[in-house]
């Protein structure tokens, strides 16, 4: 029989195993602590990755023939802060990455550039939403966070038109502008998308802190 196992505290299984969303809802309605979300399920000490399995079917049954089943959890702070960390993780590769592919499209751009440029695109859309997430979540407002020498806000809503400047350059495969937009509009920025993660990083450390005053 599986045992099933939360933070390794082992709990009763869940009387309905029809679907792996009812599993989550089992967990989540009796036995999640407060504030807390489902940060990884691990099948015998394998993460489980719902996204890999074509059928959802085969979720169930890698469940039901395993011995022991994992659920970990986190607070919604951890889970933001793991992200931001990501980010700027990301936005250090970004750097590196913008420099060569900058360079490809002053010389001959072929199609992995192209590609790359839209993997580029891709993440900094995941990046933005990211910080408007965190901003809505933590109640952080973005619009009188002074980031060098203007407001976060400000910063992203310029990022967002150098965005749709390069998309529009990629469309019509301007390889000029593209190249100049990499060097002289996004490489500069990445810096200030590092400092207004980290602002968003201590604002949210801020408010943890304040929670945890007493209230006089």
């Amino acid at each position: 029989m599986t045992r099933y196992f939360l933070n390794e505290r082992e709990i009763a299984p869940p009387g309905d195993m029809s679907s792996f969303d009812q599993i989550l809802k089992h967990v989540e309605k009796s036995h999640l602590p407060p504030d807390s979300v489902i940060r990884q399920i691990q099948v015998d000490g394998h993460p489980l990755v719902p996204e890999s399995f074509v059928d959802p079917g085969e979720i169930l049954r890698q469940m039901e023939s395993r011995d022991r089943i994992e659920i970990f959890t986190a607070t919604v702070l951890e889970v933001a802060r793991d992200s931001v960390f990501e980010a700027i993780d990301y936005l250090e590769r970004v750097e590196t990455v913008t420099h060569s592919l900058a360079s490809s499209f002053q010389i001959s751009p072929g199609p992995e550039s192209f590609q790359t440029l839209r993997q580029l695109l891709d993440g900094f859309y995941w990046l933005s939403l990211l910080l408007d997430k965190l901003a809505v979540n933590f109640k952080i407002a973005l619009e009188s966070c002074s980031v060098q020498g203007a407001s976060a806000r400000e910063h992203l809503g310029k990022f967002v038109g150098v965005l749709k400047q390069l998309i529009d350059a990629q469309e019509r495969g301007d390889s000029t502008l593209i190249s100049d937009l990499l060097e002289y509009e996004v490489i500069p920025t990445v810096p200030v998308w590092k400092d207004m993660f980290g602002l968003v990083l201590r604002e949210m450390d801020k408010e943890k802190q304040d929670s945890r005053k007493p209230v006089k």
